[in-house]
């Protein structure tokens, strides 16, 4: 509880610090997915409830964000109406405690101490295109992590954005061949893009 109280204290001074410099999270080399739309707009419908068990609100780059930073590094504009609304349905990372060994085995294990539990899902819903195409596209990640009892506040920081990054990766592996199969009809081919 003391070590989370302290990792806590720590994730809020960091929020000062640019959120992108805590990440090693970059689409910008994988070729830009370019919608036949005048305009790409993300809205967040998932709102975190700033409280235990939810751990989301306080890392240096939160899923949402993690999300939006994809959005603007891999969609693109490249039309003359229309929109893509990029919609957060979810994007919580909650934590819970785990049991641990008690006794005098207790002082000789290290335990896992927590596990967080992250899970995104976005849909990409494209509307008054000048083809007068509509249609979505959505995908769902989840994925989880622990950390042991005695992990220091640097390890346990790590921890959270690798879950982040792996989190926003996995979106990214699911929503692009999700956009290619729904969204075609509005895909604008780049030259040298299959």
């Amino acid at each position: 509880m003391m070590l989370r109280r302290l990792f806590i204290a720590t994730l809020l001074s960091a929020v000062a610090l640019p959120a992108l410099a805590q990440t090693n999270l970059d689409f910008s080399s994988k070729p830009p997915i370019t919608l036949d739309v005048v305009s790409i707009e993300v809205e967040s419908a998932y709102v975190p409830p700033m409280k235990e068990p939810n751990v989301d609100h306080l890392l240096p780059l939160t899923p949402s964000n993690a999300v939006r930073l994809w959005v603007s590094q891999r969609l693109k504009a490249g039309g003359t109406a229309g929109r893509a609304r990029v919609i957060i349905h979810d994007a919580a990372i909650v934590e819970q405690d785990l049991e641990r060994t008690k006794g005098i085995r207790g002082w000789f294990t290290k335990d896992q101490s927590q596990k967080y539990e992250g899970r995104i899902r976005v849909e990409i819903v494209v509307d008054g295109t000048a083809r007068g195409y509509a249609g979505s596209a959505s995908a769902a990640v989840a994925r989880s992590t622990t950390v042991t009892e005695d992990i220091s506040l640097n390890e346990r920081e790590k921890t959270m954005a690798a879950l982040v990054n792996d989190l926003v990766t996995d979106l990214d592996g699911q929503l692009e061949p999700a956009i290619r199969t729904n969204l075609f009809p509005i895909l604008v081919m780049q030259q040298g893009q299959p």
